[in-house]
């Protein structure tokens, strides 16, 4: 071997080796990078994962106190309409009792009122018999004639 033919080797040589190291050092390079990405991607994972758990207790507290809320206000009102009911309850009960006795009221003035007019008239029929019989055949037409006018219309 001659001296260039060595100089030709060494210089092959030398740049296998560079070449070598470079695509070591290209490959712990790409390894490293690697692993910093998924390093990365992990933590990012991570608090993505944190941050999902997080938003849905808030999600899941937020719901609670609305549904509380909600249960709360439900039940306000409906001790509220309970409430109003009894008084309402109560009122017509009050006001059936008070129509009813003015109904007792009206049904024995009525009864007065029928007695006093049969005992006027059984007293003026035995003052005056055919005055008695006039009237009330001059009240059965004029009723008639009131039937009539009604049926007419």
């Amino acid at each position: 071997m001659t001296d260039t033919d060595r100089n030709m080797q060494d210089a092959k040589n030398a740049a296998q080796d560079a070449a070598k190291r470079v695509s070591e050092t290209a490959r712990d390079t790409a390894d490293e990078t690697a692993g910093a990405v998924r390093t990365g991607a992990d933590r990012i994972g991570d608090a993505a994962r944190e941050t999902a758990d997080e938003t849905a207790r808030a999600v899941r507290t937020g719901a609670n106190r609305i549904g509380d809320t909600a249960s709360e206000t439900t039940a306000k009102a409906a001790d509220a309409a309970d409430a109003t009911l009894r008084d309402i309850r109560g009122t017509a009960t009050e006001a059936a009792d008070t129509i009813a006795a003015q109904a007792q009221a009206a049904v024995s003035g009525a009864k007065e009122a029928a007695d006093e007019g049969v005992a006027y008239v059984k007293a003026r029929y035995r003052e005056n018999p055919g005055l008695v019989i006039a009237i009330g055949a001059a009240a059965a037409v004029a009723l008639g004639l009131v039937i009539k006018g009604i049926a007419r219309r």
